[in-house]
């Protein structure tokens, strides 16, 4: 082999290994901020998830305080309505016991 084919093999086997690194760094450009915009959809994404998580906390513990205030307007009623029917009863006994 000549010196002259020796530089051209040698020239040409240069430039496709730099045209490789050049591709190979391409793909890691692209790798790397898919990489770093994944990384900031996470962020965002977890303080999405912490809203949410207290927006249902508030929602639940609302929730049980308007259970709680409900059964206790319930058992207020619920002790009206007996006082209400022992008095009827007793208002009828006493009807009934009059006219016998």
């Amino acid at each position: 082999m000549t010196t002259d084919i020796l530089n051209f093999l040698l020239g040409l086997s240069g430039t496709i290994i730099l045209l490789l690194f050049g591709v190979l760094g391409y793909f890691l450009r692209i790798v790397h901020n898919d990489a770093k915009k994944a990384v900031e959809e996470m962020g965002k994404n977890k303080g999405r998830i912490e809203l949410v998580e207290q927006q249902l906390h508030s929602d639940v513990k609302r929730i049980e305080q308007t259970t709680q205030l409900e059964l206790r307007n319930l058992a207020a009623t619920v002790g009206k309505l007996s006082n209400s029917v022992e008095l009827l009863v007793k208002v009828h006994l006493e009807s009934n016991h009059k006219s016998s």
